[in-house]
């Protein structure tokens, strides 16, 4: 209780400190005076408080995490992203791109400090490696996600002294996995276990949940490069997963939007997120603003009604991967509706209704305390990195990819299937608290057998994965990644085109030719009829104007992101740029 007491007062502290702009270059850390800035346990707290604080930039979890187009969602083309969104983006991207790398780097470089000096500093051992472990812990996130975007990067295995230190090559990915792996290694060692006290904390289940993810990223790579086939890899992404569910400290919330309320924050789905506080510390958010309900108010009635710019939208066609049963994680996910400013209530989008379907998993509606009304650019939603859902989805696939279904995977999935089927008396999008849950029996979200023909094969059950991760996952930042360890990036977005054909000619979703390995290529120029499908309002048409561009411009080349050129030209040591980038 001490130690959480110390890290709540300089959360405060470090946060107006590190929030200045001055501060978040990467600078030399001689320039910092850092050799008097680590001497008591106070010091090592308020470094590791900046390193987790990395985690609210911009490029990192601030604003980027779900501006890539996928058959989830894209941002709307009045956003300026300079093509992200629409797959012509350059290496002279600086909207998103740019940021994505500075970011990452000042929170390694800021992590590299602390793993460097807090060692030296005369506290309780355990304490301080924990600390350290909680440093290596973010340096390996963040890195992960940077050969996930980039592919080769530079590996920085110390904080910057000097400029010398900036002009480095790109390290292989092969090796940066190794040490990134080490680093959690030495988490699983040293993390603490779950408590209440540690909300947003690294936790030795948040080192486990990273590694699974990184060896079923690792083996999915391995069998999309037709460099292995993963089994050792999947292997471990299966142990470590498999822990995590046996340890018993984490469960699903009973109803889906319950993952993700304000009023349910740090509940005992989440296994790892970035923390938010509001208001006016300095170290809240957008999300609501940018992912939820738009309405019909302007301005600041639009704000205090709940509503959101919609910057993010939901792709029309996503709500044809769920079925009719599975309404609450489609609704909240996928919102049909807008708030009406007459009633200041919701209704649904109708034939003249000129808005997109909304992304809408993480809304500011309803409105539950006036005091946050307004804090669009200051609101403490938490973004979750690892929820124990996703724990479940790694287990299952991992165990799929090493043998063919089993059982046992199978129920993880059920755990899933059965929370989807609790449904709120209130309504999803009324959002009544508190829950009167009843359980809807549906055909549609019964619980799986291996008899099923949906997961009976490892074929299916891998199809089964694809649909079930963006159900589950929709918005959460992870559905890019997932279709580039696939290598379906480019399949799945014109397939786009495919789905408004299926859908026009009133053809089963069940008879859509698998998006992983697609047995005929969709229409390069179906019939007109077939582009006219726009969905249920004039928004709708407008999205698929949109995605007639995305599926015409996206490349096998677009798995990686460009370096930078900005960063090129002050990093020669860097190289040449990923293929299909000057």
């Amino acid at each position: 209780m001490k130690n959480k007491i110390k890290y709540l007062y300089l959360v405060v502290l470090v946060s107006g400190f590190v929030g200045c702009s001055d501060f978040l270059e990467e600078v030399p850390v001689s320039d910092l005076l850092v050799e008097n800035s680590f001497k008591t346990e106070a010091d090592a707290i308020a470094a590791i408080v900046g390193v987790y604080s990395s985690l609210h930039l911009e490029g990192v979890y601030g604003k980027s995490q779900s501006l890539f187009s996928t058959d989830e969602h894209n941002a709307g083309s009045k956003v300026p992203l300079s093509g992200l969104n629409l797959y012509t983006f350059t290496a002279d991207n600086i909207e998103v791109i740019l940021p994505i790398w500075r970011d990452h780097y000042k929170g390694i470089n800021r992590a590299n400090l602390a793993i460097s000096k807090i060692p030296n500093i005369d506290m309780d051992v355990d304490e301080r490696n924990t600390l350290v472990a909680e440093a290596k812990f973010i340096k390996a996130l963040l890195y992960f996600n940077l050969i996930r975007y980039f592919g080769d990067v530079p590996y920085k295995y110390s904080e910057t002294t000097s400029l010398n230190d900036l002009n480095i090559p790109r390290t292989p990915v092969a090796t940066i996995y190794e040490n990134i792996i080490e680093d959690l290694e030495y988490g699983v060692e040293h993390l603490k276990i779950k408590t209440a006290f540690l909300a947003g904390h690294a936790t030795q289940d948040a080192a486990k949940t990273l590694l699974a993810s990184i060896y079923l990223t690792k083996g999915s790579m391995a069998r999309r490069d037709n460099t292995g086939d993963g089994i050792a890899d999947f292997t471990l992404a299966k142990q470590y997963s498999k822990e995590v569910i046996d340890a018993n400290r984490y469960s699903l919330c009973p109803y889906f939007p319950d993952a993700f309320i304000v009023q349910n924050k740090n509940n005992d789905e989440i296994v790892f997120d970035v923390q938010f506080k509001s208001p006016g510390l300095g170290v809240g958010n957008t999300i609501g603003l940018n992912m939820g309900i738009p309405s019909d108010f302007d301005g600041v009635d639009n704000l205090i009604s709940g509503g959101s710019q919609g910057a993010i939208r939901a792709n029309p066609y996503h709500q044809y991967y769920y079925d009719k049963a599975d309404s609450v994680r489609l609704q909240w996910t996928d919102a049909r509706i807008k708030i009406d400013s007459a009633t200041g209530k919701f209704r649904r989008l109708s034939a003249v209704d000129k808005e997109p379907v909304s992304a809408a998993k993480f809304r500011r509606y309803p409105v539950r305390s006036p005091a946050f009304a307004l804090q669009t650019n200051d609101y403490d939603v938490n973004w979750p990195i690892f929820r124990y859902a996703e724990v479940l989805l790694i287990y299952a696939e991992a165990t799929n990819e090493i043998n063919g279904p089993t059982q046992p995977a199978i129920d993880a999935l059920n755990q899933l299937r059965s929370r989807a089927r609790n449904v709120n008396v209130g309504g999803v999008h009324a959002d009544v608290l508190p829950r009167t849950l009843i359980l809807q029996n549906s055909i549609g979200l019964a619980d799986l057998t291996l008899s099923n023909p949906l997961v009976s094969s490892q074929a299916a059950f891998r199809d089964y994965i694809f649909y079930e991760r963006s159900r589950e996952l929709s918005a959460e930042g992870k559905r890019w990644f997932d279709l580039v360890r696939w290598g379906s990036l480019k399949t799945t977005l014109r397939n786009m085109i495919y789905k408004m054909s299926a859908k026009a000619l009133e053809t089963p979703v069940n008879q859509w030719p698998p998006l992983l390995g697609i047995t005929q290529p969709p229409p390069i120029n179906p019939p007109n009829k077939w582009r006219n499908y726009w969905g249920d309002s004039a928004g709708s048409r407008g999205q698929t104007e949109e995605w007639n561009k995305i599926t015409s411009n996206v490349q096998y080349f677009h798995m990686l992101l460009p370096i930078p050129n900005a960063e090129r030209l002050a990093n020669p040591s860097i190289g040449p740029n990923n293929p299909g980038y000057n």
